[in-house]
């Protein structure tokens, strides 16, 4: 589970601007302070919600694509 938490903390700094962590927080459904103490590293995403940011992020970047 590091190496993906490892990833998306790569990601979220890559994709910064193309998205805003209130609208990955309505994604998930989760508060966007959870986005932020996991930005922080006060706590930790679990493997579905990690998996469902990578699935985020992907169609993020296939809608600002286009």
């Amino acid at each position: 589970m590091e190496k993906e938490l490892q990833e998306w903390y790569r990601l979220h700094k890559f994709y910064m601007g193309e998205y805003q962590t209130k609208d990955l927080a309505n994604y998930l459904k989760v508060s966007a302070r959870t986005i932020q103490r996991w930005l922080r590293e006060k706590a930790k995403p679990n493997q579905e919600q990690l998996a469902q940011i990578v699935k985020y992020l992907k169609e993020r970047k296939a809608e600002t694509s286009l």
